[in-house]
């Protein structure tokens, strides 16, 4: 477009101007995801903050086990779909660059989006990883928990009289 619109006349940063505003929409609608995924960001760090905050109380530590590893699960999909988002805007990016545009609002803009997507997903990396020790460890002290009541079972059974045979 950008050529036919110069082939007729028009003056060059005229015939630019279509990819500008498209650009400027791009621009305009990742900043809003940057700014969703920065909320999104937030939350997982609070779920690690309480993860964190359950694994050092002693009532806590067997609270909130991921037996399934549903919840590991959907945050590596959380994961995959933030790296895919981050492969796409740098695509744009370079379609953007193939055809010769550049502006710095594109590259700040992609900059900030891509920052985002790798904290995000730093930080759901670090909550995934909470959330295993915290299950390892609940485990271990249901487990011991477990063993402690079965031996206190049959001490209790074993203190208990015999009942009386009744001879022949």
């Amino acid at each position: 477009m950008e050529t036919r619109l110069a082939r007729v006349g028009m003056p060059a940063f005229l015939a630019r101007f279509p990819v500008w505003v498209l650009c400027l929409i791009y621009c305009t609608m990742m900043r809003g995801k940057t700014a969703r995924i920065g909320r999104i960001e937030q939350r997982i760090h609070s779920w690690l903050d309480t993860i964190r905050e359950l694994s050092r109380h002693e009532k806590g530590r067997t609270e909130l086990v991921d037996l399934d590893s549903s919840m590991r699960n959907d945050i590596e999909t959380t994961k995959r779909t933030l790296l895919a988002l981050r492969d796409v805007c740098l695509d744009i990016g370079t379609m953007f660059g193939s055809i010769g545009f550049r502006s710095r609002r594109l590259t700040r803009t992609q900059q900030a989006f891509v920052t985002v997507v790798d904290e995000s997903c730093a930080t759901a990396t670090a909550l995934q990883l909470a959330l295993q020790s915290h299950d390892s460890r609940a485990l271990a002290l249901l487990r011991d928990m477990a063993q402690a009541s079965g031996a206190v079972q049959v001490t209790a059974t074993a203190a208990e009289p015999a009942p009386a045979r009744q001879g022949c």
